[in-house]
């Protein structure tokens, strides 16, 4: 059984990786075509394809009554996007980021975590605060397409280093294809981390692991494994725009929508161990992310490498 596991595993890992590639491809070539901000594309369609599995496993869990599951997995996921992805994404080519990134979406990131922290000092994330992050995340995204609609209208934001790797690759100019590579590169990584969340849920019964580890650890990386899949395609790529845009986009994502969504389906409760084995070490790692990308505006290797060993620690800790 284990065995047949593990092949699902593999089965999971390859769908990923064929998906991540389709889905940065044809959603940077849409980003070349229409005018429209690379960023703009990891923050929205690169982040909403990659964090659905967060969404689809947190209600799932609570829908079960296994609340530490969907806590976990939101906040095992966001450390897991800063310190393992940005971590890898860096070790495999420097990825480089854009101003406006580290003034506007990285403090929000950062902001929405402090909220999280607040909601849950009372020991409970409840409706009202649900309500709350939803609500900020709606209108955080309302922005979001205002601003790309201005971006493009202005035609401030030209990808010419996109269009010179696409036209390299050969690759098709039509719409309609680069958005089926979208399409088919989301199905993908869903089918793929679902397949992966199976097998590493059975392997932890088999293995006896405890359901708060699961969901902090196994879990969590199952689910950030399409982030991991983008993020790293997108860094060998040299678009590092994508590559960040879509990790602190899957970020806000997990912590407004679907952390949110989850407690307005039912209160999540916060034991102060929680709070202080998996949200505090999540605001650091998001926090440690400004300061390592102001440096000369990049994440460098050796600064991936800190990411990567913070990531270690983080999970010596949980378990």
């Amino acid at each position: 059984m284990v065995l047949i596991d593990a092949l699902l595993f593999l089965v999971g890992l390859t769908a990923l990786t064929l998906g991540a590639d389709w889905l940065v491809t044809g959603a940077s070539r849409v980003a070349e075509h229409r005018g429209v901000s690379p960023l703009l594309v990891g923050l929205t369609i690169v982040a909403f394809g990659t964090s659905a599995p967060e969404l689809v496993v947190s209600i799932g869990a609570v829908l079960r009554g296994q609340h530490g599951i969907a806590v976990g997995n939101v906040m095992g996921s966001t450390v897991a996007n800063v310190g393992l992805i940005v971590g890898l994404g860096a070790m495999v080519r420097p990825i480089f980021v854009h101003r406006k990134l580290l003034q506007r979406e990285a403090p929000l990131m950062v902001l929405v975590l402090a909220a999280v922290m607040v909601f849950a000092s009372n020991g409970v994330i409840g409706t009202l605060d649900a309500l709350i992050l939803v609500g900020g995340f709606t209108l955080y995204m309302l922005y979001l397409v205002r601003w790309g609609k201005s971006e493009t209208e202005t035609g401030q934001f030209q990808a010419a280093r996109i269009e010179a790797h696409m036209k390299d690759m050969g690759l098709s100019r039509r719409p309609f294809v680069n958005w089926l590579r979208v399409a088919f590169g989301t199905a993908l990584l869903l089918a793929g981390a679902s397949w992966m969340i199976q097998s590493a849920g059975e392997i932890a019964i088999a293995y006896q692991i405890p359901e708060e580890v699961v969901g902090a650890t196994m879990v969590a990386v199952g689910t950030s494994l399409p982030e991991l899949a983008s993020t790293i395609a997108a860094a060998a790529r040299g678009l590092g725009d994508i590559a960040i845009g879509n990790v602190i986009g899957s970020n806000i994502f997990n912590l407004g929508l679907v952390l949110g969504t989850a407690a307005l389906i039912s209160p999540l409760e916060l034991t102060p161990d929680t709070v202080a084995r998996q949200v505090v070490p999540a605001m650091i790692f998001c926090l440690a992310l400004i300061p390592l990308a102001y440096t000369g505006q990049k994440v460098t290797r050796w600064e991936g490498a800190l990411l990567l060993l913070g990531y270690s620690f983080f999970l010596y800790q949980v378990l």
